[in-house]
């Protein structure tokens, strides 16, 4: 059995509805009124949102890495489901002097002094690593250190 985005998004809705029914349940048979429960249904019903189609699309390498001239402008993800815009960081290619490489994250050292940035992105790290060599020159990645963990 393949587990994918699908089967995650509809067990999390599953498990929210029944949670809700569960509080519903307790609240008018036995008059107990359990606001966790009612809590931990809109956190799953609202952490489905993570599987679908649309933040995959939305937060896909090619939306969010992108590269201008010598510049590259990496955005941080799009988590809420009607933010059209996220914050954006532009870094010159020619100040890159590390970049790690791990699944579903990637840090960016500067000037190589241990001062950069951490994103999160979605997909494993030899899909990061493989766009990010095609966003590169040969001259320019062998002046930045790569490295997947």
């Amino acid at each position: 059995m393949i587990i994918t985005n699908t089967f995650y998004k509809n067990g999390l809705i599953i498990f929210a509805i029944l949670l809700l029914g569960v509080f519903f349940i307790n609240w008018f048979k036995n008059d107990e009124f359990q606001i966790y429960l009612l809590f931990f249904s809109i956190f799953c019903l609202l952490s489905s949102y993570r599987f679908t189609k649309s933040y995959i699309a939305k937060n896909s390498l090619f939306n969010l890495i992108k590269r201008k001239a010598d510049i590259l402008e990496i955005s941080r993800l799009k988590i809420a489901p009607f933010s059209k815009k996220s914050v954006q960081v532009s870094l010159e290619v020619n100040r890159i002097s590390k970049l790690i490489i791990g699944n579903n994250w990637l840090s960016i050292i500067i000037d190589g002094n241990g001062n950069g940035y951490d994103f999160q992105l979605i997909g494993s790290k030899e899909v990061i690593a493989e766009y990010l060599n095609t966003l590169f020159s040969e001259n320019e990645l062998s002046n930045i250190d790569l490295k997947c963990i």
